[in-house]
This record gives structure tokens, sequence and C-alpha cells, in this order.
């Protein structure tokens, strides 16, 4: 019997991993909703909703889409940067596009299509939407952290849990120190590949060279889009889209009927996003509640408010952002069809 091509066993043993990270991930879903559901009285919870304030949803749901818009703000702003001649509005499609597909697929196969499908519908490459999609994420991580440092600061010593604390301390630094890292080494990095480049270019395997050349592009797109200024706007801009989030959590705590508490705002928003970076199932199900139901207990919360947070919560970012992103994806089959004739052009040779 033949042996099957080595690129079908690779597609085989990827799909196999994928798989089992899903299942993984679902795993963990339901551990999670075990810990949540595990003391709660449901007649009492459709009780606190249906003597929820509405009115303060709505909101919520406009403090939201400032956030949302700031965000494609900066996109728009990374992509300028790498010299890319786009508009906010050219943005927002793709991205919000990629927010749904985040919110129902695993994995967050909604980045790896913002990376490698939509950027032919903006003209960008991929390599640049790849860059400031990592740089994105690396500022939103610390964002979220200098919120959790700041909540952690107003409550009294010994009222959270010192792994929370431990927690944002490691992640801090591993953050802090990626981030220097892209100001001060991605210049000397790409200097060396451009150097083995050369070096190589005349030689075989083609594949390597291949896997050169695109690693050397992406590091020159960090590369422009890693200086200080850039940088400075790019945090600036992230801590506008996570107080718009933010406006959403503190007006769902009001309309629970908490008392308003910045620190307990910020703390529920940092934890429950933070959660959603732990694998688990489409939509996070699972960590995103467990997290959020913690954090109103840890703000003196009762364990029904805790519960209807958590639902509410998930509903109040997944809602509105997978919506918007559907039906752009319906009404402009351009952000899929653009791909394909982009693969046409360069198979052309054009």
């Amino acid at each position: 019997m033949l042996d099957q091509p080595a690129f079908l066993n690779s597609a085989e043993r990827k799909s196999k991993s994928n798989l089992l990270r899903l299942l993984v991930g679902c795993a963990l879903s339901l551990v999670c909703l075990y810990f949540v559901f595990r003391h709660i009285k449901f007649a009492e919870v459709r009780q606190a909703l249906a003597t929820f304030r509405w009115p303060y949803l709505l909101l919520g749901f406009f403090s939201l889409s400032v956030g949302y818009t700031a965000r494609i703000y900066r996109w728009k702003v990374l992509l300028r940067t790498c010299g890319s001649n786009v508009t906010t509005r050219a943005c927002a499609g793709p991205f919000l596009a990629s927010i749904a597909l985040n919110n129902v697929l695993p994995l967050r196969l909604g980045d790896v299509v913002r990376a490698f499908v939509f950027p032919a519908s903006l003209g960008v490459t991929r390599t640049a939407a790849t860059a400031t999609l990592v740089l994105e994420r690396l500022a939103d991580l610390l964002t979220l952290l200098i919120c959790l440092a700041a909540a952690i600061f107003f409550f009294p010593k010994g009222a959270l849990p010192s792994t929370v604390t431990d927690i944002v301390v490691i992640i801090s630094v591993l953050g802090s120190a990626t981030l220097l890292c892209l100001i001060f080494f991605t210049s000397p990095i790409v200097r060396l590949l451009g150097w083995i480049t050369t070096r190589i270019e005349n030689r075989k395997p083609s594949k390597l060279l291949k896997i050169v050349l695109t690693v050397t592009n992406l590091g020159r797109a960090l590369e422009a889009i890693s200086h200080p200024r850039s940088i400075f706007a790019t945090f600036t801009i992230s801590f506008a889209t996570w107080a718009g989030e933010l406006g959403l959590y503190l007006a769902l705590m009001q309309g629970t009927g908490m008392v308003f508490s910045l620190p307990g705002g910020l703390l529920l928003m940092s934890m429950a996003t933070i959660a959603t970076l732990i694998p688990s199932s489409p939509g996070y199900v699972g960590p995103y509640h467990l997290a959020a139901f913690t954090a109103v207990n840890l703000i003196g919360g009762t364990s029904v408010q805790a519960m209807t947070l958590a639902v509410l919560c998930h509903l109040g970012v997944w809602l509105p952002t997978t919506t918007a992103g559907a039906i752009i994806m319906i009404f402009n089959r351009n952000l899929f069809k653009a791909v394909q004739t982009q693969a046409i052009r360069d198979e052309a040779g054009e």
C-alpha cells in the first residue's frame, strides 16, 4: 500500500489536534458551568430578570457601541501606520465580522479570518493585518491588567484572594516583557532575517526561503507599528475602547440594583474578559460565566445577582456584536469574494 502524501498526514494531524482542543475546551466549559449552577435557584434568577431595570441595558449598549467604534478606529490607525490607505468605515465591516466569527467558532478562528481572508477586501497585506492583530491583542491584555490592578488597589487588603493578585503580577510581567521585546528587538531580528535571506535566496529548499520571507515581512510590519509614538497611540485608544465596554458592565450592575462601584465594574469586566483567553466552547461559555460570577461575589453581590449579571453581561457583549457581524457578512459578500479574486490574480502573476 502506498503511503499518504506528507501534506495529507500533516493536515490530518492538525485536524485531530484541533478536534482534541475543542473537546477539551467544551469539557472545561461544562466544569465551569457546574461550579456556577450548583447552588443557584433558577426561580430566584427568573425573578431577578423580571425586576431588572431594562433602560440601563440601552445605556449599556450605547456605551458598548462607543467602545467598538474606538476599536475599529484603532485598527485603522495601525493599518495606516503599516502604509495602508484605509478608512474607519472600510475597516468596520471586516472587524465586526471577525468578532462575530470569534463569538460562534472555536479557537478564535475569527482572528485567523481577519488576518488571512478579510485583508483582500481592504486592499491590505496579510502581514500588515497579522501584525496589527498581534499589537491589538497585546494592548488589550495589558490594558485589562491595568484595569484589574486598579480595581485590586481600591479593595481593602485581603478582600480579594491572593491568587488573583499573583496571576495579575505574573501576566503583567510577561506582557510587559513581550511589549519591550517588540519595541527594542524587532529591528535587530528583521536585520538578521534579511541577512539570512541573502544567504539562502539562491539555494534550495524553496520552502525554507518562503518561510523566512514570510517571517521577515511580518517582522517588518511589526517594526513599522512598534515605534513608541505608535504604541502610545494604540494604548491611548485602547483605554477608550475598554472605557466603553466598562460602561456596559456598570449599567448592568445598576440594573440589578447593585450599588454603583467603579472598582467593582473594573474587577467584573477584567476578570470576565481575561477568562475568555482560557480554551473553551464557542462563545466563551463557561469560563466567562464562572469569572463573572466569582467577581460579583467578591464585590459583595448575592448569588442571584452574580448569576443574573453573568448571563446578562455575556449576552450584552455577545449578542450585539454577533448580530452586527452577521448582518455585515450577509449583505457584504465582497468580504469573502475578494480573497478568491486575489487568489486568481496571484495565480495569473498580476
